[in-house]
């Protein structure tokens, strides 16, 4: 329908946010000291751009209903994004990644699988804390 030369749409469902709330963001930059989990650069800059928040078990298209997709035992902080730095290794080198727990199966649960970091090996949980089960040499 056309009302003074303004177009209608059609009714639009709200856009359903995929993401981690910023606690969580807040939480696993925390945990992982403000560094990259795989090469332990400082994390500056822009969020998405210079670093980014990778989904250990990845969330597939169109984003992942399970409630603990976007807790923080399935986040980590990396820099770079999809297509650059370690979070595009760790895309592009998903056998490896999963080798080293920072990439998981779909059925895998995030509090049981450790994660090889520039750290040391960790067991995540979803409050935000870790705990070593192993450190670097």
């Amino acid at each position: 329908m056309k009302r003074s030369g303004i177009h209608r749409r059609a009714h639009r469902s709200p856009v359903r946010r995929t993401g981690p709330t910023q606690d969580v963001v807040d939480a696993v930059l925390e945990r992982d000291q403000h560094s990259c989990v795989c090469c332990g650069e400082n994390l500056q800059g822009i969020r998405g751009r210079d670093w980014s928040l990778h989904h250990r078990r990845p969330r597939r298209m169109g984003g992942d209903r399970r409630p603990d997709v976007n807790l923080p035992a399935n986040l980590v902080a990396v820099c770079g994004h999809g297509s650059a730095g370690c979070h595009a290794w760790l895309e592009e080198n998903r056998t490896l990644a999963r080798e080293q727990g920072l990439v998981l199966h779909a059925g895998a649960d995030p509090t049981a699988v450790p994660a090889a970091t520039w750290y040391g090996v960790a067991l995540f949980d979803n409050e935000g804390g870790m705990r070593l089960i192993g450190g670097t040499s």
